[in-house]
């Protein structure tokens, strides 16, 4: 790699934040149990400090601030983790435990009481959807755990100091506390009523964390002391007397633990060097038994395009036999109401330890934009001794714009977009709408949800142009910019005698293009300066910021050197308002933004229109559908140059219309029209070649389709 000059504040932060990592385990230990086989599994005896458990995973949770200090964790609604971090953050960050591609979700800000070191220790009741979350002076939060909002703020009776360590059991109703030798650990109600000393201050050595095990009949409680020798204790109850212990190879100093899963794993917050890494034990131990299936989501994904899927599972064999006939079903649920029910069976066999897919039979076909479904699969392997992983969950959200691994630049030969900073669905109209919204917070500054970030992209024979439209910022402050990055030569290194590399589209008192360009000298450095020709503007016009650019094509440092047909290595950051809120691809982690090699590709597309676009004397015009082939939605331009007579429809291959897209007096412009595969009775029409005419004042056009799930 080369190396770089200084950089403008902005990339410097954007190379040194850590962005979220983590060491996933495999897929199969992170599910739920089967809701049509509640039993409970068998549970083998437990470690001793020469036996430690099974560390199932690690996740890296630091958020790249300095002083940003995790210091407790809880597992929430099944599917959730939630850490909090002190200090210069006060923050509660939450994570999606099963899905470790998309760890982060959401954040939310520590109020009403927690300050310094924050929130500590947390426990989640599940039968009210709270949280409990001790701070200072005795005192702790109770959440709702969905909106986030605190419902009480509770004092605990008769006990001294921050309420540090957090216990809560369900069949007792009732919470414990501990803060290290300085206060006793003390059992209180669930309003902090009727507390009283369990365990003598002196006896609780370095304890940080308390986690209740209701299937062991213990506490699982971590110490914070010496570096490497910080224990976790196994606390019997009742009784309190600690009867076993354990140190994980790599374990530091002990934050907030929590259990999760019925009881059968065991989250623990490391405070190391940095505080930021939660631990995953597993509790069940004595090998692997006799009949065990697991499964995980593999289709539908978390985020997608309204259209047709196949719901696909990955089951393992996490017994000690091989298994033959494996069912396994699909339900999804939009608002309570079962709109998918499939089961199919694996005929195998699958043999111990082994991983397979399975899809269903019946493909699922999504509403529009803007539904949320609730998606389940699980197993039912008769004889299967070990139900909590035989079912996984998880939420599907329809997006209007496209969620791909893959960019695809259309060329445009008339019209090119004015740049002005907004964004005219006309200009814009031969470009697919791609959602690059951070999800996973790859930039650093926490993910953002789907619809933050819209981007475009179209060229011509002269320039290419982008478009970013931010629907959640309202503001333009200095800074506020995208930064395009292109390996042109897709080889995963930069060329040091063309302009490879970056443009920055900045606002800072006005709207300008810088270009970076590696430069082929001893040592290489970047050449960074205006772009002569690279036009860059904003505006909040819509409401909302909305960025327009472009870049020259040539041979000049500042311009791009590509030629339709061309596949190039792509990264996009759009960063406002101080934080990035877009970051394409969402594989790319922050520690390899300036590696090309990590680069999703970007195509640009060679055609143009169909027929011949736009003559000398013809009034009208139609343009290529995209995406081709058609999977979900098709959207076909058009141009009238004339106030005419205009019909636009999809035909059959026999001829048949099949759907009206448009059709009555216009006036001159361009525009766009979208066919979402469907008749005009709104049923979903099947695979095969349909035509799409475009007929001005009696004279048509045609296109052809390939419409594929």
């Amino acid at each position: 790699m080369k190396t770089g000059v200084v950089l403008l504040s902005l990339m410097l932060g954007l190379a040194l934040a850590a962005g979220p990592a983590n060491t996933p385990g495999t897929m199969y230990r992170t599910s739920d149990r089967n809701p049509a086989a509640a039993a409970r599994a068998p549970y083998g005896t437990f470690w001793t400090q020469d036996d430690p458990p099974e560390t199932v995973w690690t996740r890296d949770v630091q958020h790249g601030t300095a002083g940003a200090y995790q210091v407790g964790v809880t597992s929430v609604q099944d599917s959730l983790m939630w850490v909090s971090a002190g200090q210069s953050q006060l923050k509660i960050y939450i994570y999606k435990i099963s899905d470790p591609a998309r760890p982060e979700i959401d954040s939310f800000p520590e109020t009403g009481g927690p300050s310094g070191w924050g929130i500590r220790d947390m426990a989640y009741k599940a039968s009210t959807d709270e949280v409990f979350a001790g701070f200072d002076n005795q005192r702790y939060h109770v959440y709702n755990a969905t909106t986030h909002v605190p419902n009480n703020t509770y004092t605990v009776s008769g006990y001294s100091g921050t309420v540090r360590g957090f216990g809560y059991s369900p069949s007792e109703d009732s919470c414990w506390t501990c803060n290290f030798t300085t206060s006793p650990m003390a059992k209180f109600s669930i309003t902090g009523t009727n507390g009283h000393q369990v365990v003598a201050a002196g006896s609780m050595a370095s304890s940080y964390g308390i986690a209740y095990d209701a299937t062991s009949g213990c506490f699982w409680i971590t110490q914070a002391g010496v570096a490497g020798t910080s224990p976790i204790w196994k606390m019997t109850y009742p009784g309190y007397a600690v009867v076993d212990s354990f140190n994980p190879s790599g374990w530091d100093l002990g934050g907030g633990a929590e259990m999760w899963r019925g009881d059968t794993f065991l989250l623990a917050l490391e405070q190391g060097s940095p505080d930021d890494m939660v631990w995953c034990f597993r509790i069940i131990t004595g090998g692997p038994l006799a009949h065990d299936v697991g499964v995980g989501i593999l289709s539908p994904p978390t985020h997608m395009s309204p259209g047709t899927v196949t719901p696909k599972a990955m089951i393992r064999n996490a017994g000690a036999n091989p298994e033959r006939g494996i069912p396994v079903t699909c339900w999804i649920d939009s608002a309570g109401t079962r709109v998918y029910n499939q089961t199919t069976a694996y005929p195998g066999p699958l043999a111990p330890g082994a991983s397979d897919s399975i899809a269903m039979p019946v493909p699922w076909s999504s509403g529009p934009a803007g539904n949320v479904y609730d998606v389940t699969f699980f197993t039912a392997l008769p004889g299967d001794l070990n139900p909590l992983n035989d079912t996984a969950r998880q939420q599907t959200h329809i997006s209007g714009a496209i969620f791909a691994d893959t960019l695809v630049v259309k060329r445009i030969e008339f019209f090119a977009p004015t740049i002005d900073g907004v964004i005219n669905p006309d200009e814009w109209a031969a470009s697919n709408a791609y959602d690059i919204s951070d999800l996973l917070g790859r930039g650093g500054s926490g993910a953002q949800p789907p619809g933050s970030c819209i981007a475009y992209f179209i060229y011509d024979d002269n320039f290419m142009y982008y478009a970013m439209d931010c629907p959640y910022y309202a503001g333009r402050i200095d800074y506020d910019q995208f930064g395009p990055y292109m390996d042109e030569d897709r080889s995963g290194t930069w060329s040091t005698d063309s302009s490879e590399g970056n443009y920055w589209m900045e606002h800072v008192g006005g709207d300008s293009a810088i270009y970076r360009a590696l430069l082929d000298i001893v040592p290489n450095v970047w050449l960074m300066g205006q772009a002569p020709d690279g036009v860059h503007a904003t505006s909040n016009a819509s409401g909302h910021l909305q960025f327009e650019a472009k870049v020259a094509f040539g041979t000049s440092k500042w311009q791009y050197t590509v030629q339709p047909g061309d596949t190039v290595g792509y990264f996009q950051y759009t960063q406002v308002g101080g934080a990035f809120n877009a970051w394409w691809p969402q594989s790319l982690l922050m520690a390899n933004w300036a590696n090309p090699a990590y680069y999703g590709p970007m195509i640009f597309d060679p055609n143009v229109s169909v027929g011949e676009g736009r003559q000398p004397g013809r009034p009208y015009a139609l343009y290529r559908a995209t995406p081709s082939p058609v999977f979900n939605n098709a959207r076909i331009g058009y141009y009238v140059g004339r106030q005419s007579n205009v019909n636009l429809g999809i035909y059959d291959a026999k001829g048949a219309l099949v759907k009206t897209l448009a059709s009555g007096r216009m006036q001159p412009g361009e525009r766009t029209a979208v066919w979402n595969r469907t008749d005009s009775n709104g049923r979903r029409v099947a695979n095969g070649t349909y035509f799409y005419r475009l007929t001005v004042d009696g004279e048509a056009v045609s296109g052809k389709a390939v419409v594929l799930n």
